[in-house]
């Protein structure tokens, strides 16, 4: 159904796409309520907003902006989204307008973290990232993580849609090979090792909406010491430990 969606709104002008994706969410093919709806997912982000006093918030794939709204009543650091799709570039610019401190950024998230890594507006840290950038053949998460290496020191990052080890309940993105949101995808890039693994605590048979799965990842040091005592994640060490 989504891919109907995109293919219906594929046909009119930007500026006309972004109004018609205010309709109802159950008339463009979407999901009530931030991080796919999934309520033990929103409950970890809190929990992690409170163990960490993230300076910075960075948002790759706005979408429709119920997740970047969301994370604006999560803390009061300044947000940054970016998004590479016109039609919901322009959606979302009329759903946050009203939203103090949220930025909006068009074009391809790399490109765009690597404007946002020079800017000093955006490197006060700890810095909170929201990966969700991919669809179909376009799969960024590689080249955002290699630029968020390179110009943040203290992070941590949520990566949607990737596979569960452990819980085959949770959905995940597999584009072929090569393609798959999967640890195998992270595991052996030689600037990732030293980062911290945190899968969601909470069973997919206890979460909500679309039961997407997800994977948190984080700077060594005080940023991954912290999540290491938030109940609502499950540690499983290093990236180099699961070689």
């Amino acid at each position: 159904m989504v891919v109907i969606g995109h293919r219906v709104f594929g046909h009119v002008p930007a500026w006309l796409g972004g109004h018609l994706h205010r309709l109802p969410t159950s008339m463009t093919f979407g999901i009530t309520g931030p991080f796919n709806g999934q309520k033990r997912r929103v409950e970890a982000v809190s929990a992690m907003f409170r163990a960490v006093p993230f300076e910075t918030v960075i948002e790759t794939g706005t979408y429709r902006a119920l997740t970047t709204m969301h994370l604006r009543s999560q803390t009061a650091a300044p947000i940054a989204t970016v998004e590479v799709n016109k039609r919901y570039f322009e959606y979302s610019k009329k759903r946050l307008r009203k939203f103090d401190g949220v930025h909006q950024f068009l074009g391809h998230s790399p490109q765009v973290l690597e404007k946002l890594r020079s800017d000093a507006a955006w490197q006060a840290q700890p810095c909170f990232f929201y990966l969700d950038a991919h669809w179909l053949n376009d799969l960024p998460l590689l080249d955002e993580l290699h630029v968020i290496r390179q110009g943040w020191r203290d992070f941590a990052a949520l990566i949607d849609d990737f596979r569960v080890d452990g819980d085959d309940g949770y959905q995940f993105d597999d584009y072929g090979a090569g393609k798959t949101l999967e640890l195998s995808l992270l595991v052996g890039v030689p600037e990732l090792t030293d980062l911290h693994v945190f899968w969601p605590a909470a069973s997919s048979v206890k979460e909500t909406g679309a039961r997407r799965g997800w994977v948190v990842v984080a700077s060594p040091g005080t940023v991954a010491d912290a999540l290491a005592n938030v109940p609502e994640l499950r540690s499983a060490g290093t990236l180099a430990s699961q070689a």
